[in-house]
Formats: C-alpha cells, sequence, structure tokens
C-alpha cells in the first residue's frame, strides 16, 4: 500500500484530477489517496470516493501538522503552478515529512524535489508565470460560487453609524459575488453590541486600542481575506487602525473606500489622491487660498511625511547617542587618570 498526500496548493479541480490519475493509472501499488485543506475549502473534495479529507484552520496548523507528520506518508504531492494564493500552503507541504515530495508544475511536468530540480523550476516559473493549462482549471461562476464565499473583512475605521450605514449600502447594491463579512472593531460595549448579531456579519474581531497589535495583525493576515473594506471619514481618532487595511497582504484593487458620505470606491491611485485632497482642503488649519496647482506638492509631502514618521523616534535615539558619546570623549580629555610616575631627585 502507498500512502499519498495531495497538499491543497493548486486550484480544487486540479487536485481532484489528479487523485483521479492516480487511482485510475496504477503507477503506485494499492493507492491510498489523503487531502490536506483548509476547513472552508472541504466542500471541493468531499465528492470524491476512497479519499480522506484532513481539514484545519489557522489555529489548529502547527497541531494537523504534527498529527500528519506522525502518519508518515510514502509520497507528499504539491502543486507549483505560479498561484499565488497558495503560497502559504506551499510553504506548509515544505514540513511535511514523507519518503519523497513529488512537485507537480502543470503542463504534464512533474519533478521530484531536489535543489537543482527547484533552481531549474525556478528559472522556468520566471519565464512562464502560469502553465499553459491553467485556465483548463479555472472553476466556473457557479461552482466558485458553491465552492466558497468571498471573504470580507470590515475594519471600524469610523463611527459604528457609518459602519452600518455601509452594510445598509452593501446589502442593496452589493459589489461582491457571494461575500460574506467580518468585521475588526474596538473592544468597547457600545461598539460590539451594534455589530454583534447583524445578520450581515459572520465574525466579530475586538482590538483594546494599540495593544497587542503585531499580534492581531499576524492572526487577521492567517485569515487570508479576499477583500477589505476601509472607511476615510476625516475622523482622526482611528488613523492607527486604517494602517491595518495596507498590512494585511491584500490587494490594493480589492479595498473598497467609503467616505464620509457612503460613498464607495475599490482603491485607485486617481480617486484616492482626490479623496486626499478633498480631505486636506476641508481641514480647518488648511488655506483657504490654496489652488489646484499645488495639488502635487501637497501629495509629496504627505507621502514624504507618511514615510519619515515611524523613523523620527530612531532619529532622536541616534542625536542622543552621538551627544553621549561625545560627551564622554570630552570627559575624558579633561581629566586625566592615566597613571603618573614621581619625579625622582635630580631628574
Amino acid at each position: 500500500m502507498t500512502r499519498i498526500l495531495l497538499v491543497e496548493t493548486a486550484s480544487p479541480k486540479r487536485i481532484c484530477r489528479k487523485a483521479e490519475q492516480i487511482l485510475s493509472a496504477g503507477a503506485y501499488p494499492d493507492p491510498e489517496i489523503a487531502i490536506l485543506c483548509r476547513e472552508n475549502h472541504s466542500r471541493a473534495f468531499l465528492k470524491l470516493s476512497g479519499v480522506t479529507v484532513y481539514c484545519f484552520t489557522a489555529e489548529e496548523k502547527n497541531h494537523t501538522l504534527k498529527e500528519l507528520n506522525q502518519k508518515r506518508f510514502d509520497v507528499v504531492v504539491a502543486f507549483w503552478t505560479g498561484e499565488k494564493q497558495y503560497r502559504g500552503m506551499k510553504l506548509l507541504a515544505l514540513r511535511l515529512k514523507a519518503k519523497r515530495i513529488l512537485i507537480v508544475a502543470g503542463d504534464t511536468n512533474e519533478f521530484h524535489l531536489t535543489w537543482k530540480a527547484m533552481c531549474r523550476h525556478a528559472v522556468f516559473r520566471w519565464r512562464h508565470p502560469l502553465p499553459s493549462d491553467y485556465c483548463d482549471y479555472l472553476p466556473t461562476q457557479e461552482e466558485e460560487a458553491d465552492y466558497e464565499g468571498e471573504r470580507i473583512l470590515i475594519i471600524q475605521s469610523a463611527e459604528p453609524i457609518y459602519v452600518l450605514k455601509a452594510l445598509e449600502r452593501l446589502k442593496e447594491k452589493p459589489p461582491f459575488r457571494n461575500p460574506r463579512y467580518s468585521i475588526f472593531c474596538r473592544n468597547r460595549l457600545e461598539v460590539v453590541g451594534s455589530f454583534q448579531g447583524h445578520p450581515m456579519l459572520c465574525q466579530v474581531f475586538t482590538h483594546s486600542a494599540a495593544r497587542g497589535s503585531w499580534k492581531h495583525l499576524r492572526n487577521l493576515r492567517r485569515q487570508r481575506f479576499d477583500a477589505v473594506v476601509l472607511f476615510m471619514t476625516g475622523d482622526p481618532s482611528y488613523r492607527k487602525v486604517k494602517f491595518f487595511a495596507f498590512l494585511l497582504g491584500v490587494p490594493l484593487r480589492h479595498m473598497l473606500i467609503f467616505n464620509k458620505a457612503i460613498d464607495c470606491f475599490f482603491f485607485n491611485l486617481d480617486q484616492w489622491s482626490a479623496l486626499v485632497l478633498h480631505r486636506i482642503r476641508d481641514h480647518p488649519q488648511a488655506d483657504t487660498r490654496l489652488r489646484p496647482g499645488n495639488s502635487t506638492l501637497i501629495l509629496l509631502s504627505l507621502a514624504i511625511r507618511l514615510v519619515l514618521l515611524p523613523f523620527r523616534f530612531l532619529w532622536l535615539l541616534v542625536v542622543w547617542l552621538r551627544l553621549r558619546f561625545t560627551g564622554l570623549r570630552l570627559s575624558r580629555k579633561r581629566h586625566d587618570y592615566s597613571l603618573r610616575l614621581p619625579l625622582l631627585p635630580g631628574s
């Protein structure tokens, strides 16, 4: 019996096709196939007969990995077909212990994992980002809608009243095909109470101001959301949480931005710069005689400040250390503590 584990590192169609080929080709004696996939993708593989499906969530990943390593599979099959959304699963496949690791690169190209093969594949994938049969394994809209919904994260970067109005707008005019909304909000009783039990929200993630920021960021990145909803209402109390939207690994074109009037647009440079300039002109300290010709300088100044702001403390620390060392050096010159021999008579 040959125990084979297929890791979900490509589209479900390709994995199902490979499992069927292994069962029918007879290349392995008495094959026993298992598939490792994420929990929200398991329905695509449950229809396969005679195949064991192992599901895991982000919290149970290490436990599932340890359990599978104890089973000692004979062959682990991973798919390196250039699909960026499966990079995390590819790294997970490399942590699995097996006698052999088989890499399927598409276009009937398969090889055992060695350093030479990895270098050749890297050069080949650089020249050919996707295999020619990539389109053959893309799911149709009906299959994709039945397979899973789009996972959307709403970042509460405005008061709850604006978020609730945006949810009504998303319900009336949905920009997504089959969305499942989650929200990342402040851990306050009145805020959580306004979102808890909302029919459009599947999950509610909470945070307490700036505490545990890196932990929240890691947890949200592991969720691998398909899109992010961000609010730009000009409220200065939500500045820090707005940066989370740009650190979640979601493509900018999948970022839906709402303004104070609950008008929305997917991120693009033209509309983003127009919104920023509108915010600057409406600022109470802004010059009322601001001319459109100064727009480029304003945006450039804003970008420079955003880039240099995190390093301001580091620069002050460098200046302090420099002054500190200079003071110590001058102090040593003024007070010579070197050993001096007494002068003898007649010397």
